[in-house]
């Protein structure tokens, strides 16, 4: 099992609580998160966990949290690094694969697992795709809500043209 600081799982008597702690790059998803964050619910979904919660760490500015954020994404600058070829070349295919791997295994969980995810701050991309397939999403009034992607004409990833005309806004 790989782990890292990066990210910070622990248990609250039943509550699973999955923490997204890269605050220098606003929580942006790594393969080590990943990688990390897969053993812990396959093995959560086998024992008496009754949820989990998803938050992220707040942004740090000179080492002081300054504003919150969930997930700003998948670490593109590395997937970027690797598609040049000055980073391992397998990086682009398996962080992609087992992304969406881990984004499958949540959109699949027994119902009798949800997952809660707080949406503070800011939500794009991987974070998303983490997050919009459990069960709920509480979004705070500093969220900021982005899938980039389509910016630059390419289709949001993680399943957003299923999910994105099936999200119920509640007030």
């Amino acid at each position: 099992m790989s782990t890292t600081l990066q990210f910070l799982p622990s248990l609250s008597a039943n509550l699973g609580i999955l923490q997204l702690n890269n605050p220098a790059s606003l929580n942006a998803l790594t393969l080590e998160m990943i990688r990390s964050m897969t053993p812990i619910l396959k093995q959560w979904q086998k024992t008496g966990v009754r949820a989990t919660l998803m938050v992220g760490a707040p942004y740090e500015k000179n080492g002081k949290p300054s504003k919150p954020a969930f997930c700003a994404g998948g670490d593109v600058k590395k997937v970027y690094l690797a598609g040049i070829g000055k980073e391992d070349k397998s990086l682009t295919a398996d962080f992609f694969r087992e992304e969406y791997q881990l984004n499958h295994m949540i959109a699949t969980q027994a119902p009798h697992l949800p997952q809660v995810s707080v949406w503070d701050g800011v939500v794009m991309g991987g974070g998303v795709g983490l997050s919009v397939h459990g069960k709920y999403r509480v979004a705070t009034e500093r969220t900021i809500f982005a899938m980039p992607e389509t910016k630059i004409g390419l289709f949001p990833d993680v399943g957003g043209s299923w999910w994105i005309p099936r999200l119920k806004l509640y007030s």
